[in-house]
């Protein structure tokens, strides 16, 4: 049996559904969850949505965005599966150590081509460019067709996820998509300016000092920036607003790795984010310090202080530059 029917048959037999989306969700992780629960609630499921972190208010026009709940709460209930999106290992999910106790059923969807396999389920494409996409299939393969709110969740899962389709990840497959998300009654103006024409001036008062702050390598290929939570607070930007930033950097037409460096909580832990063009493999940079991800975006969280780990990052760029 393929994975998507696999899915399917344990979904209709469960009555009590939680879906899960990754720490710090993003629009990939959140589109591609609501979506999923939005649907089986019209199936008749009882849904419930955890994250450990709330979805970024720039996320808030997406239906339910306010809906999912903590984990502390979401342990006082039972259920007959868990879904796990857009999550590429069990550390991803920021769920405690009581939940993994419980050893309830998991059924992991994701696009992560280094996805550790870690559900009794594991539905994972390596080569799609979200989780997005491959829940749209599943719909497909349900015979579902989208509503518009279920719509909206699915088309700011891939747009996210490949930038507005400029990504190397975006594919034939990614446009098949979007076209049929436009013929379920998608506003396409609408939803990309929520998408993004959504900051605060805060925000881009932040961006304009990082982009004074970026560094560019003598040779122009690599490009970088270390963020402290004091920036953060200066600049009243959450996590989401600074992750953002990296793409600035990459936009740089002689760049070819941009690394963004972002201290992070708890206190004394960094994380790093690389994007690079063909043929960098940033993916293989990230493992190095314990992360993963695409061949074209990848991140990981390090143990240090920020200027630490952004020289030691650094280094091994340029190592990697000269091997």
């Amino acid at each position: 049996m393929n994975p998507k029917r696999q899915v399917l048959e344990a979904l209709s037999q469960a009555s009590r559904v939680l879906i899960a989306m990754h720490a710090a969700p993003d629009g990939d992780s959140a589109g591609s969850g609501l979506a999923l629960g939005l649907a089986l609630k019209r199936m008749g499921r009882e849904v419930a949505w955890v994250a450990r972190d709330p979805i970024p208010e720039r996320l808030g026009f997406l239906p339910e965005s306010q809906t999912p709940i903590r984990w502390d709460e979401a342990l006082k209930s039972s259920y007959d599966w868990v879904v796990a999106v857009d999550c590429g290992s069990r550390g991803r999910l920021g769920a405690p150590e009581e939940f993994w106790q419980q050893g309830l059923p998991l059924i992991n969807i994701d696009h992560h081509s280094q996805n550790s396999q870690f559900g009794t389920i594991n539905w994972v494409e390596g080569d799609k460019s979200s989780t997005g996409e491959m829940m749209a299939e599943l719909f497909w393969e349900a015979g579902w067709q989208a509503t518009a709110e279920e719509a909206v969740c699915l088309y700011t899962a891939i747009s996210t996820d490949t930038l507005s389709f400029r990504q190397i990840n975006t594919q034939k497959s990614t446009l098949k998509v979007a076209h049929w998300l436009a013929e379920a009654g998608l506003d396409l103006g609408d939803i990309n300016q929520r998408i993004w024409d959504n900051r605060s001036h805060d925000e881009l008062r932040f961006v304009g000092w990082a982009l004074m702050a970026t560094e560019v390598s003598p040779d122009g290929r690599f490009a970088w920036l270390g963020v402290t939570r004091e920036i953060m607070e200066r600049f009243q930007v959450d996590d989401s607003g600074v992750d953002t930033i990296v793409h600035h950097l990459m936009s740089i037409a002689s760049v070819e790795v941009a690394v963004l460096a972002k201290e992070a909580l708890p206190s004394g832990h960094v994380k790093v984010s690389w994007r690079g063009k063909r043929p960098w493999n940033v993916a293989n940079l990230a493992s190095q310090f314990g992360g993963g991800g695409h061949a074209y975006a990848a991140a990981a969280q390090v143990t240090g202080t920020l200027p630490e780990v952004l020289q030691s990052v650094l280094q091994r760029l340029e190592i990697e530059a000269h091997g």
